[in-house]
């Protein structure tokens, strides 16, 4: 997931049939001072199977002078507005740039696919994919230099060999180290997937906010906020909060008095980087968690405060807006 200081403007890669299926997604903006390569190499098909497991963690390294973002520890990045189309069994993909911010030398060489998860990714955690397309291969990227734009180009899709069910939809980069391909950087596109298990996969439209008594629904539904505990000073008894909505952008929940707040939660989209701020306050030093969902894209994150913290939960990075 990326953070970006600059409004990108999506890509549309070529004329196909009006039931294709499109997504999009932003990567980081790219830093200045970085020159393309004098030579884009042209898109090459990797002969994978469909539907490959992709268990590999990234390989060990420091990303060079970035600015903490979504993945901070990425030094070959994916940046810029990134989209995807399809129809049957063929489709392309463009992102506007893939840099390499490490110091020296070359990367190994790369590749780039479209593949889906059933599990939102976590950086530094196996990854569990399947391939939804081939992929291009990009030769090693010299240190300070960046590709840019890598389109695609027309490249087989795999959806009708993935299982059914829902899917996040990941642009997804991959370096061969020693042999080893190691993901270094993705960007998770706005909306879902869903695939039948035979004829292909479709966009899903994310579910707008309904509120109740515990969910809590901000900035006109598009995020839903929910609440829950663990008192560590009652035995670890655990409960769901109660929600109170304050204004469209502001929330607090509380558990024993609507009178008394345990923490509030503020998102804001008054923002210089193309991201959603999230700000949690806490009232209380006992242990809770705080779930917030865009229902607009799908993106969700659950944070957590451990028992006895005392400090504001601040994430200016995560939610991709608008």
């Amino acid at each position: 997931m990326k953070r970006a200081a600059f409004v990108f403007l999506v890509t549309l890669l070529a004329t196909v049939p009006a039931s294709a299926d499109e997504a999009q997604g932003t990567g980081r903006a790219p830093r200045g001072g970085l020159p393309a390569v004098p030579y884009m190499p042209g898109p090459q098909l990797v002969p994978e199977a469909p539907g490959r497991l992709e268990p590999t963690a990234p390989s060990a390294g420091v990303s060079a002078g970035r600015t903490p973002l979504g993945q901070p520890q990425c030094a070959i990045c994916l940046g810029g507005a990134a989209s995807v189309q399809w129809s049957a069994s063929s489709g392309s993909f463009h992102v506007d740039s893939v840099s390499n911010y490490r110091s020296s030398g070359f990367s190994g060489s790369l590749d780039l696919k479209m593949v889906v998860t059933a599990a939102q990714p976590t950086w530094g955690q196996t990854i569990t994919s399947r391939d939804l397309s081939a992929s291009v291969s990009l030769n090693p990227l010299q240190a300070g230099y960046m590709y840019s734009p890598v389109n695609s180009g027309t490249l087989s899709f795999y959806g009708s060999s993935i299982p059914a069910g829902q899917y996040f939809l990941l642009m997804f980069l991959r370096e061969n180290v020693s042999g080893t391909w190691y993901y270094v950087d993705w960007i998770q596109m706005n909306n879902k997937v869903s695939c039948d298990g035979y004829s292909g996969c479709t966009v899903v439209q994310a579910p707008g906010c309904i509120e109740d008594a515990y969910t809590m629904c901000l900035l006109g539904g598009r995020y839903r906020a929910t609440g829950r505990w663990k008192n560590q000073y009652a035995g670890g008894a655990q409960a769901n909060l109660w929600k109170a909505k304050l204004t469209d952008v502001t929330g607090a929940f509380w558990i024993a008095n609507s009178d008394t707040y345990e923490f509030m939660v503020r998102i804001s989209t008054a923002t210089d980087n193309g991201r959603a701020w999230v700000s949690i306050l806490t009232f209380t030093d006992v242990e809770f968690w705080v779930t917030i969902t865009d229902t607009v894209n799908g993106q969700s994150k659950e944070y957590h405060s451990s028992p006895g913290n005392r400090t504001l939960i601040f994430d200016p990075t995560f939610f991709i807006y608008p």
